[in-house]
């Protein structure tokens, strides 16, 4: 099976860097998906620290086994994670890959998210055998579809009824950036 690049042990962001979950960011990570606000429109769950923990460990795992995974996004000052993005799941057979992010409210319409979009692209389109790149976002999570919209994704389509949230199910936009369009989304 092919694996993706050594994913790089931090990537730099304009008041911010990206790097690989650990296992004591757990608290950080659970405090702010504890937040209503941060899940509502999301398809986590009422999240426990186990799951928490959980998550965790399948990141790192992933990272081990040569597989992308999904990035902490620290601040620079304290280390603290604040938010997650990368990659939940990736086929080297079908050279596809999917997007997935989360961020504490407090930083909120900083533009702190789209440039950490930007970096996990970029190393996915630059170093990594991946021709498409998608998403799936609730229909009513509008912040996530306008992130996505302004990052140079398409939405291919609703997908009814496809994830149960919080014993509901919802419809969700699929969205999705192939390699053939990501030099036009960078310039």
């Amino acid at each position: 099976m092919a694996n993706f690049p050594q994913y790089p042990q931090t990537i730099e962001l304009d008041g911010a860097r990206l790097r690989p979950l650990r296992m004591d960011d757990a608290g950080a990570l659970y405090a702010y998906l504890q937040d209503p606000a941060v899940t509502e429109l999301t398809s986590y769950p009422v999240m426990s620290a186990a799951m928490v923990d959980a998550m965790i460990e399948r990141s790192l795992g992933r990272l081990a086994a040569g597989e992308p995974s999904r990035f902490g996004i620290a601040l620079p000052h304290d280390d603290q994670i604040i938010g997650t993005c990368g990659y939940n799941d990736w086929s080297p057979a079908h050279r596809r890959a999917e997007l997935a992010f989360d961020l504490a409210q407090a930083h909120w319409g900083k533009g702190l998210m789209r440039r950490a979009v930007a970096a996990v692209l970029l190393w996915a389109y630059e170093y990594a055998p991946v021709d498409r790149v998608h998403a799936f976002v609730r229909i009513d999570n509008l912040r996530s579809r306008r992130l996505l919209e302004q990052s140079g994704f398409a939405r291919e389509g609703c997908l009814r009824s496809y994830r149960v949230c919080r014993d509901q199910a919802h419809d969700f936009y699929v969205y999705a950036l192939l390699r053939s369009d990501w030099d036009a989304v960078r310039r």
